[in-house]
């Protein structure tokens, strides 16, 4: 009885998701497009001076106490990533 549950379930998971692309194509006239376009964007330059000024300001936690990402992002990879 379970299995027939749950094979319900995903048939009707499947349906409103067929059901939702089908109104995004009924709305929009095509099909999702995923691909990548380029777009302008304008950030003033005071906002990246603020951000800037924020990230060196940042105080940081001490290190993982363990190898893996089971506490989280690892100290020394978002450090990086503030770097660049």
């Amino acid at each position: 009885m379970r299995a027939l549950r749950k094979e319900f379930i995903i048939l009707r998971r499947k349906r409103i998701v067929t059901a939702c692309a089908a109104l995004l194509f009924a709305v929009t006239g095509h099909a999702q497009d995923t691909s990548i376009r380029p777009f302008m964007v304008n950030v003033p330059e005071e906002a990246f001076v603020d951000l800037r000024r924020r990230l060196a300001a940042t105080r940081w936690p001490s290190r993982e106490t363990v190898a893996d990402q089971s506490q989280g992002m690892q100290l020394a990879k978002l450090e990086e990533l503030v770097r660049h």
